[in-house]
């Protein structure tokens, strides 16, 4: 017999959840690769349920910057899985001989979709999904079990559909149906390793962005109403970076912005963005563009 949702879901909230809700896992893994689906069932034998939570990050009426609004404060893969370890710990004492496991931003589902069908909140055309809380301000966060439990929501549901994020896009990456094409995300184009295409630069410079791209959600009427507090350690920690940060090494660079969600891939790509906007990498140094003003 299934466990009813409402105790585990209180447990969610009270983690700081904005939004909860659970999925049967079945469905889920059908949807999956055959290899992929067979080393989710490896890791966790007879998964039956896969508890959804949506935790608040921001309201979108932070000030503009160089930085997404995700990336301003602490990682947010460290602070989900410290909010979630209490109830991981609950339920297991609730559930002796059942396991819990935690993801957040890797999980082998899809995970927009699989929260908008646990009932968390609507499929956007940007890809994200809206809470009526928080509107697509959120992060998300499961934790897979091999506890039975009853399924919450029902169809997938979608945002309005007025289009504004597909007008809005800087890079053409939305198609419409809640996809986006990930090569040609401006954020994933911020964090890309390496060189950039020509046509990548020209909409880097465009944009003025260091880190992440927050238009899509910048401009989407569901945000207009979002009220939900964002968790205190998700809020802006200053400073962003300091004169001369750009020209430490990678070691020095990750030490001391550990914890911070822009330094999983060191600092190259932040140095080469910076470079082709014109900012200054080094303290006493200056760009390229004020070499030039300078010679004049």
């Amino acid at each position: 017999m299934a466990e009813p949702f409402a105790p585990l879901g209180a447990l969610l909230r009270s983690a700081g959840a904005c939004a909860a809700g659970c999925l049967a896992a079945e469905p889920l893994l059908a949807q999956l690769e055959p290899a992929r689906a067979a080393q989710v069932r490896h890791d966790l034998p007879g998964l039956q349920s896969l508890l959804c939570a949506a935790f608040p990050y921001a309201t979108g009426r932070e000030p503009e910057g160089l930085f997404s609004r995700y990336a301003r404060g602490e990682d947010y893969h460290a602070v989900l899985r410290r909010r979630l370890a209490p109830v991981q710990t609950a339920l297991a004492a609730a559930f002796p001989g059942k396991r819990f496991f935690f993801y957040a931003d890797v999980s082998p589902f899809p995970e927009v979709r699989a929260s908008a069908l646990a009932g968390l909140g609507r499929l956007g055309q940007n890809g994200l999904l809206i809470t009526e809380a928080a509107g697509s301000y959120v992060f998300l966060a499961f934790l897979s079990t091999d506890l039975a439990v009853c399924p919450t929501g029902g169809a997938l549901r979608f945002c309005r559909g007025c289009g504004e994020c597909l007008r809005q896009c800087p890079a053409g990456a939305l198609t419409g149906d809640g996809t986006v094409l990930a090569d040609r995300c401006l954020s994933a184009v911020t964090q890309r390793r390496g060189p950039l295409t020509e046509e990548e630069q020209r909409l880097l410079r465009r944009c003025q962005t260091l880190w992440g791209c927050d238009r899509c959600q910048q401009c989407c009427p569901e945000n207009a109403a979002a009220a939900a507090a964002p968790l205190p350690e998700l809020l802006p920690r200053e400073p962003m970076l300091e004169p001369g940060d750009l020209a430490l090494s990678d070691r020095a660079f990750r030490r001391k912005y550990a914890g911070r969600a822009f330094v999983w891939r060191g600092v190259a790509p932040l140095r080469r963005n910076a470079a082709l906007l014109g900012l200054r990498t080094q303290q006493d140094e200056p760009n390229e563009t004020e070499k030039r003003k300078k010679e004049r």
